[in-house]
């Protein structure tokens, strides 16, 4: 396993220098801690090439003095073009942002952070939905319940996968051969948490994920 990992690394070092090579542009494994710009992000592709959409140099709060912690000031955020009058932005139009360094994926009620990082990202989020009983409650008011929901990014098409056997079984289309070791396995077991967790190890294993790197911060 130690060998293969080995040669999976040169590989990706191949890989890199090649891209580099034909488009001088260095792409580099993604590690914790990397440097990803602050900013927010309008769609996936400003997230990959890890260039923001608004980087938070441009970023106002509402007395228009500059914005340090993005998550504190979501619901009244601005930004102030190179000339004229700062803007309002529509939160609800923004595939994430980033803040110091860590990821932050529009989702259920809000935006909840990349909690594992890789060619298949997982994140945990929250979403509201409202709970009617018509033999409890025969006026139709409902209750409003809160659902925690895990959630795949598939960060070479940007598709958002659900958590389990199906979500899987879409993301693994990019490798063929471990498509067919999870299809393998017993299909009552496919969905538990220990099993969805170890063929997404090994996925990202396999499949580490690159950045551009970009210097100059």
């Amino acid at each position: 396993m130690r060998n293969m990992r080995s040669i999976l690394l040169l590989s990706v070092t191949f890989f890199v220098c090649k891209v580099n090579a034909q488009s001088d542009t260095v792409w580099v494994l993604y590690h914790g801690g990397m440097d990803l710009r602050d900013g927010l992000y309008m769609d996936f592709q400003a997230f990959r090439t890890n260039t923001p959409s608004v980087p938070i140099e441009r970023l106002r709060e509402k007395q228009g003095l500059p914005v340090n912690d993005i998550r504190s000031v979501l619901s009244n955020l601005y930004w102030q073009p190179d000339s004229g009058e700062r803007q309002t932005l529509n939160t609800t139009k923004l595939w994430g942002f980033c803040q110091n360094d860590v990821i932050y994926v529009a989702a259920g009620d809000g935006f909840f952070r990349i909690g594992l990082m890789g060619s298949l990202a997982h994140l945990v989020f929250e979403k509201s939905y409202r709970d009617w009983d018509p033999y409890m409650d025969p006026y139709g008011g409902g209750v409003t319940r809160t659902a925690m929901t895990q959630q795949l990014v598939d960060m070479e098409t940007g598709a958002f996968l659900p958590f389990n056997a199906s979500g899987m079984d879409q993301a693994f289309q990019h490798d063929a051969v471990l498509l067919e070791e999870f299809r393998a396995f017993p299909k009552k077991q496919r969905n538990s948490d220990e099993a969805l967790f170890r063929f997404l190890r090994i996925y990202n294993e396999r499949h580490p994920l690159l950045f551009p790197e970009i210097s100059g911060r």
